[in-house]
């Protein structure tokens, strides 16, 4: 039998048993302990006794006829085994504690995808009691009480959105300059060289922002900081990169598409070559509120905001954490490539 004072050790994802419940009933009602020193006695998440008292609450009448709120270890086992029959069969991952930890730790401090680590178990041979695949994880996650994760510590869940087709080309740009007149090859990832671009925002102030390019075949990211959201900013941006790579400059970079923000309306700016006469590149413009045009983009920007998130003032980001970033994405492996990463893409 177990003696009031002792500690009755319990794992965290462990039902509560009767006996506790008439231990938590004693301690809480006569001995008047607070749910962290029951917790602590019980071995307990005290998460999971604040939810085990609140289920066991019930009003009683005093000698003195006042009513108060007590907790019944009847009432909360009757209500226990009620749940129990009516959510049908447990899930296998509740009892494996090393896979669920596992995955916390892919999730919250690798920032990584349920597939990205299902992948990585089969890769690396580890063992745990249940094979799961990465669906089942997602949806555990998504239905809660055996994960200590939140939808946003997820790598964002992808909303596809249908295409118009019939939409009329951007008329504040030129005609040739929208997304309608670029070559239908390029949509097929197919060749090396076609970027998407964009400004990512810290604040609603004026500051520095992040200029982000993603290449559409192999995802392969560059961050930028610049100054301000002008449109010579971007230019100076890109000048920069031109500067870096050279004459390789001219094979890596073919055409970029941006959105149609005033950022980037100055396409003969953005257009014209340092090194060389003529063009650099050639730019087209998605259309309005089109943002699946440029999704690729779009995509890496919300694993950038991961580490970023809005409101975060970009001035005070130095140039190593951007770095930082950029490098992560471009080493995270992604599950359309058999879990490739885009630098071994690129490569």
């Amino acid at each position: 039998m177990c003696q009031d004072n002792c500690n009755i050790k319990g794992k965290k994802f462990e039902h509560l048993k009767y006996a506790e419940r008439r231990l938590i009933e004693k301690w809480y009602n006569k001995e008047h302990k607070n749910k962290s020193e029951i917790a602590k006695l019980l071995g307990k998440a005290r998460s999971n006794i604040i939810l085990e008292i609140k289920r066991g609450l019930v009003k009683n009448l005093t000698s003195e006829l006042k009513e108060i709120w007590i907790y019944g270890a009847d009432v909360a086992e009757e209500k226990y085994q009620y749940n129990l029959r009516a959510k049908g069969p447990e899930l296998k991952i509740s009892n494996d504690y090393d896979f669920v930890k596992y995955i916390e730790n892919g999730i919250k401090k690798e920032r990584k995808s349920p597939e990205i680590l299902i992948a990585e178990i089969e890769k690396k041979g580890l063992k745990f009691k249940n094979k799961l695949c990465a669906k089942t994880v997602r949806n555990a996650i998504e239905a809660g009480g055996i994960f200590d994760i939140k939808l946003q510590d997820m790598i964002y869940r992808k909303i596809h959105k249908k295409k118009n087709k019939d939409r009329e080309p951007f008329t504040k740009v030129p005609a040739e300059k929208s997304i309608d007149f670029r070559p239908k090859e390029i949509n097929e990832r197919k060749e090396y060289g076609h970027w998407e671009g964009d400004l990512v925002i810290g604040t609603k102030e004026k500051g520095s922002v992040l200029f982000t390019l993603t290449e559409r075949k192999t995802r392969e990211e560059i961050i930028m900081k610049l100054a301000s959201k002008e449109t010579i900013e971007v230019a100076k941006a890109l000048d920069k990169l031109e500067r870096k790579y050279g004459g390789k400059f001219y094979q890596k970079f073919k055409t970029i598409t941006f959105d149609n923000g005033v950022e980037f309306r100055g396409y003969e700016a953005i257009e014209k070559a340092k090194r060389r006469k003529g063009k650099r590149f050639q730019i087209y413009y998605a259309h309005p509120y089109c943002s699946g045009e440029r999704g690729s983009n779009e995509n890496n920007n919300r694993l950038i905001r991961r580490f970023i998130p809005k409101g975060t003032r970009i001035d005070n980001i130095s140039e190593i954490r951007i770095k930082e970033i950029e490098n992560w994405i471009n080493t995270l492996p992604r599950p359309m490539f058999k879990f490739k990463t885009a630098l071994e893409m690129a490569a």
